[in-house]
């Protein structure tokens, strides 16, 4: 099991930097920035990184670890630009680029930046999802072929070329899915899912997600299942852990719930809810372990998960 580092808490990209070099020297398999173009605390207005120019700048700067967005905002890009920009980060790093598409949610986005034009705001779900099919189909073709052209309902492409090519052999597309359509668009045109949340959701998206890869003639070992864990707590002592749980009770929280299916738990708890997720096919989860107080202390939660959860996996 591979586990890789969410990194947005940093905030500036000096601070990015520093952690995204700790997690290298720790082995870590990534970093990942979600991509959003504003924030969702203080009405948005608290300082936020632009994700794209972020992690290749991250690439640029880093020699062995992945670098990627959990997930890219399909809304934001048009999609055979973003397939040309994706093979020339793949080229700049040298294969580093870990692409996962995803089809948006944020309305105060669509609105505050008129991603759609003239006014006309947040598609609907069913819209924003075969926009992501057809972004995944158009994506696919640009990796695959160095002149390629498509006739969809959004977007009709006329020999769009794509040189120079992707250094890595084929350019692996994954879908941050949770609804029952787009797993199954994952399931079908893409190589793999990212399955966010906890264990009772991870094993929802995988019961569709199995059943989808099979109806199109796929194994599990023909397509890969990554995971975001947004919130890791990892505690030293059953006591810590028992007192973090009475505490989420009297706030009116399941407690039970998440004893059962949130990431957070004494080392032993984390490396059987892991394993669970893996028993699931997930083989790499994106984390973003708590507290995050400063970049060093955060290194340091990093280092003592991957001696006492991530080794053990």
């Amino acid at each position: 099991m591979d586990f890789g580092v969410f990194i947005r808490g940093a905030v500036t990209y000096d601070k990015m930097l520093e952690l995204s070099l700790g997690a290298e020297e720790l082995d870590y398999y990534g970093v990942f920035l979600n991509d959003h173009v504003n924030g969702f605390a203080d009405g948005g207005k608290e300082p936020y990184l632009e994700a794209w120019t972020a992690i290749t700048a991250l690439g640029v700067h880093t020699s062995k670890i992945k670098v990627g967005h959990i997930t890219l905002f399909n809304s934001v890009r048009n999609p055979a630009y973003l397939a040309k920009s994706a093979t020339a980060l793949d080229v700049m790093t040298k294969g580093r680029f870990e692409l996962i598409l995803g089809a948006g949610w944020a309305e105060q986005e669509y609105l505050g930046y008129d991603l759609m034009e003239k006014g006309r705001g947040m598609p609907s779900a069913a819209q924003r999802v075969t926009r992501l099919k057809e972004a995944v189909q158009i994506m696919r073709g640009m990796f695959d072929n160095p002149v390629f052209s498509y006739e969809g309902r959004y977007w009709k492409l006329k020999e769009a070329i794509n040189v120079p090519r992707p250094v890595t052999k084929h350019m692996k597309i994954s879908v941050g899915a949770r609804q029952p359509r787009i797993i199954r668009i994952a399931a079908k045109y893409a190589d793999g899912i990212n399955s966010s949340g906890n264990l009772a959701n991870i094993e929802r998206i995988m019961g569709i997600y199995h059943t989808a890869i099979e109806k199109y003639g796929k194994t599990i070992d023909d397509v890969f299942i990554h995971g975001f864990a947004p919130s890791v707590w990892l505690f030293d002592t059953q006591k810590a852990y028992d007192s973090y749980l009475q505490k989420q009770k009297a706030d009116g929280k399941d407690a039970k719930s998440i004893s059962e299916n949130d990431f957070v738990g004494t080392p032993e708890v984390l490396i059987e809810k892991w394993r669970k997720a893996m028993d699931l096919g997930m083989t790499m989860s994106v984390i973003n372990v708590k507290p995050f107080a400063d970049i060093p202390s955060n290194i340091e939660m990093l280092a003592k998960f991957k001696d006492e959860v991530a080794s053990q996996l």
